[in-house]
């Protein structure tokens, strides 16, 4: 009996040293990893930012007043060319990180999805140029529909509704955060 007690706590202590070695080494790869991991998701977002508003020279970050239950996170003046927002909204699979080229019109130049985590050939195809397309010329008060859409109305992914009004979302709190910026013109 003495001997299984020790035989336990001598397998425990191992597992014990095992899981605090991993963890140590988890600890210092992050370390090392995570600073190149924010430049690369630095560079990706600039890339975006560019294709969205073509147009702009360079990009301004600046301070706005958040608005409740917008998911804007970031707002970049683009030197006299417009504005580009970045937005998170809630998808299916979480969120959805994109940005929102707007000009000085209050109309959508572009949109591209940074990163999401939707639904592998369904949710997914929101960062299909096709879909995104949709958007361009848009102004705020976008709807979603499942076909037909008209003037300022998208088509819904197929079998990706949530998706497609998360993004939808996405693009119209871009464009309310873009007109209280701009003066809505």
């Amino acid at each position: 009996m003495a001997n299984e007690k020790k035989e336990i706590i001598k397998v425990g202590f191992i597992l014990f040293a095992i899981t605090a070695v991993a963890a140590l080494v988890l600890a210092v790869v992050n370390n090392f990893t995570a600073p190149v991991i924010l430049e690369n998701n630095k560079k990706a977002q600039e890339i975006a930012m560019k294709k969205v508003l073509a147009e702009a020279e360079s990009f301004s970050l600046t301070e706005f007043n958040p608005i409740d239950g917008n998911s804007a996170t970031e707002l970049y003046i683009a030197d006299g060319a417009g504005a580009v927002v970045k937005v998170s909204p809630s998808g299916y699979g979480g969120k959805i990180d994109m940005v929102v080229g707007v000009d000085n019109d209050l109309k959508v130049t572009g949109v591209e999805i940074i990163s999401q985590s939707e639904t592998a050939g369904l949710g997914s195809n929101c960062t299909n140029d096709d879909f995104r397309a949709q958007f361009v010329g848009k102004s705020s008060g976008i709807k979603v529909v499942k076909n037909g859409a008209k003037e300022n109305e998208i088509d819904a992914i197929s079998s990706a509704t949530v998706t497609s009004k998360a993004v939808t979302k996405g693009v119209n709190d871009a464009l309310a955060v873009a007109e209280s910026m701009m003066g809505g013109k």
